[in-house]
């Protein structure tokens, strides 16, 4: 069974792989933006991705006691604010999730740090239940459009982003993608027929998926 990997993994999640021919090529880049400082007390923090915590945290090092309430997507998106000191006050599997946590809070405004290439499900239903966001660009994602000759058994696709740059690529889609959640897989029903989800917003929960179909 031939695999490919839209992201370089870890030895530890290729070993989870042992058995199949994996190919791993990253399908997009990220660069993250210097000299983002927040020196005012924030009340409601969002953060939707790993990287969006990286480049807040881990390249611009900004103070963890400048965000009171801290609101996350995903287990890996929490353990990486956790690494930082950073208390979560909740957690959801996806954007549309989280905003029915914050709309429940009835809070009034929140800051949102994402990429450039975020979705727009958490900003347009904040703004339709009358909820002001204030949203900070921190870091970049760019397409890196691979093309494959060769088919493969499976694809397996971290981010919406990755699916939009391996189809702008023109590769084959008559195969199955496995997505790591909800948005991800909803990009991957444009393209694909056969689309499955991780149970959880893992990398090794997209691996667990692909044993369980192949």
């Amino acid at each position: 069974m031939k695999i490919l990997s839209t992201k370089i993994l870890t030895p530890s999640q290729k070993e989870l792989l042992s058995g199949f021919s994996v190919v791993e090529k990253a399908m997009i880049s990220i660069s993250f933006g210097e000299n983002f400082k927040v020196d005012e007390c924030i009340s409601h923090a969002v953060f939707t991705s790993a990287n969006a915590v990286k480049s807040v945290f881990e390249k611009n090092k900004n103070k963890v006691e400048h965000f009171q309430n801290v609101y996350c997507v995903g287990l890996k998106t929490k353990s990486l604010l956790e690494s930082f000191g950073v208390q979560v006050q909740d957690v959801a599997n996806n954007a549309l999730a989280l905003t029915e946590i914050l709309v429940a809070k009835k809070i009034e405004d929140i800051h949102f740090y994402c990429g450039n290439l975020r979705n727009n499900d958490l900003p347009n239903v904040m703004a339709e239940n009358g909820v002001l966001v204030t949203e900070y660009i921190v870091y970049k994602t760019e397409f890196c459009e691979h093309t494959f000759d060769e088919n493969f058994n499976a694809v397996l696709f971290y981010s919406p982003s990755g699916v939009s740059s391996y189809v702008k690529a023109k590769n084959n889609c008559n195969t199955i993608a496995i997505c790591i959640g909800v948005t991800t897989a909803t990009e991957a029903l444009n393209s694909f027929e056969e689309v499955y989800m991780a149970e959880e917003t893992s990398v090794e929960s997209v691996i667990e998926k692909l044993k369980e179909i192949i």
